[in-house]
């Protein structure tokens, strides 16, 4: 029987399975390791498929669906590097078996893995098809492929029969929206990733990948992350990674740290600190040092010799520093961004990133006798294929449902743009804008709220839809207040006792 993958990417890998003997019994499982670089080393003849596991609260749910379809498959090799634990579920999984359970995030009931790290599997596969699975399967973690004996692998007595479950369709509510340029803000990486599964779940365009799967999608998604405190990172449990996790990521980001078993493989800190022959961000601290003032403190992840040709390339491209006003601002560039499970944690890396070049900053400017206070600015990511995988899509629409409505109720953020008063005069309406901190920028008079409203749709000084929705009723109150001859105060509801006392 050939090997038949049902699903052939997906949050399973990042990228097609490869196929090599059909009829073999051994697959092989490259953990964040490239799939291609393993399948590089060895004879096709020695293997039936390779691939890639990123997650195991994802990605172990289709491997067990295909491992179900092809029963010829008998044995299992685990190797490469294990970023995200998926490796030790997996082999959880064979060793310590299973239970009923929830999803950490959603509490969503599934078949959980008696494993210290998250893996799940839905309920729609039987218990008795994951035992058959344990019980057919021979599961073997090794640090050097090249060094396994293939022949010794030795198949299980019991054998299963082929069985297909097909994954359900998970379903989403249809919007409309443009297909780029959203903007997100929040106080911290948790509010922000929960306003851009938002985004993405309703306005996202869906459309087929090169992973065999479909995605919703928009381009050039900004989101800005204004306050979250790298001293102490804000990491609730509705993230798809712990503290624990978090930390661990971190240093790829900040370190020169090497991506896996591969002169090819690196990690984002390996890319800025040494790929190129030089640490760009010791580079960018010194030019910062330097010139403080400097728009041209650019780090660059994008290797123009080899990217564009052999495939493997960063998602993250291009990093920018910029002080103004004592806060030293950041912003990163993904050419290819998974917000549902790469978001956070690129995040949190590139927010430590921004607080380490901070600090050395600070250093430096001491020692050159110019010290400032130096305080962290905006985190801005452009992200510019914003994407979220289908089997992740009702999950992500549970997760907002269940935890944006704090960070999304009326005025819960304050218009950046600034405040308005609004009073009346005789038969105008009188609006006076203030910045936040209450300093008059301009005063406005209209006849109607019509005719205000188009005053504030020429001067764009409203940014927020809740805040415009908010001055819309205010101003038809106002309108309402003069023809009525009766007072207003603003954010009161109107008297309307008042107009009978007037028509006495």
């Amino acid at each position: 029987m050939p090997f038949e993958a049902l699903y052939k990417g997906g949050s399973t890998s990042s990228s097609s399975l490869i196929v090599g003997d059909p009829a073999g019994h051994v697959g092989i499982i490259t953990l964040w390791t490239k799939s291609k670089e393993i399948a590089a080393k060895l004879d096709r003849s020695k293997y039936a498929v390779i691939g890639q596991l990123f997650s195991a609260e994802r990605g172990l749910d289709i491997l067990v669906r295909n491992l179900l379809a092809n029963p010829q498959i008998t044995n299992l090799v685990i190797t490469g590097v294990d970023f995200s634990k998926s490796g030790i579920v997996l082999m959880d999984f064979f060793e310590k078996g299973f239970e009923k359970g929830k999803t950490d995030v959603t509490d969503k009931p599934c078949w959980r893995v008696k494993s210290q790290y998250p893996g799940y599997v839905n309920l729609d596969i039987p218990e008795e098809s994951l035992n058959t699975i344990r019980e057919t399967v021979n599961c073997l973690r090794v640090q050097d492929i090249t060094k396994l004996d293939f022949s010794a692998l030795k198949k299980p007595e019991k054998v299963r029969e082929k069985l297909v479950i097909m994954k359900q369709e998970e379903t989403t509510r249809k919007y409309v929206g443009e297909y780029a340029g959203y903007i997100v803000r929040g106080k911290t990486i948790a509010e922000a990733w929960l306003k851009v599964l938002d985004t993405i779940i309703k306005f996202g365009k869906v459309s087929g990948t090169h992973y065999d799967d479909q995605q919703k999608e928009v381009m050039n998604l900004l989101s800005i992350i204004s306050d979250e405190n790298p001293e102490n990172f804000y990491i609730p449990d509705f993230l798809p990674g712990d503290k624990q996790h978090i930390q661990e990521y971190i240093p790829r980001i900040t370190k020169d740290m090497p991506g896996g078993i591969h002169k090819n493989e690196y990690t984002y800190g390996s890319r800025m600190r040494s790929w190129f022959g030089t640490d760009q961000v010791k580079n960018a601290i010194t030019k910062l040092v330097r010139e403080p003032i400097s728009r041209a403190v650019v780090i660059s992840l994008w290797d123009q010799t080899k990217d564009l040709t052999i495939g493997g390339s960063p998602c993250l491209n291009h990093i920018w520093f910029r002080i103004v006003d004592n806060k030293i601002n950041m912003t990163a560039i993904f050419r290819s961004h998974d917000m549902f499970e790469g978001y956070p944690e690129n995040c949190f890396g590139l927010r430590a990133l921004q607080d380490e070049v901070r600090k050395e900053v600070v250093k430096g400017l001491a020692e050159k006798g110019t010290p400032i206070d130096l305080k962290l600015g905006n985190l801005c990511i452009l992200s510019q294929s914003a994407h979220i995988y289908d089997d992740s899509w009702e999950h992500c629409q549970k997760v907002v449902e269940k935890y944006l409505y704090p960070y999304r109720y009326h005025l819960a953020e304050l218009d950046p743009r600034g405040n308005f008063v609004i009073t009346i005069e005789g038969d105008d309406i009188i609006l006076e804008h203030t910045t936040p901190t209450n300093i008059t920028l301009g005063i406005y008079r209209a006849k109607s709220a019509t005719e205000m409203r188009d005053i504030l749709v020429k001067e764009n000084i409203v940014s927020l839809i809740p805040h415009a929705l908010d001055l819309g009723l205010e101003l038809m109150k106002a309108e309402s207040a003069i023809k009525l001859k009766i007072h207003y105060n603003q954010d009161q509801p109107l008297n309307f006792k008042e107009t009978a006392n007037v028509t006495k």
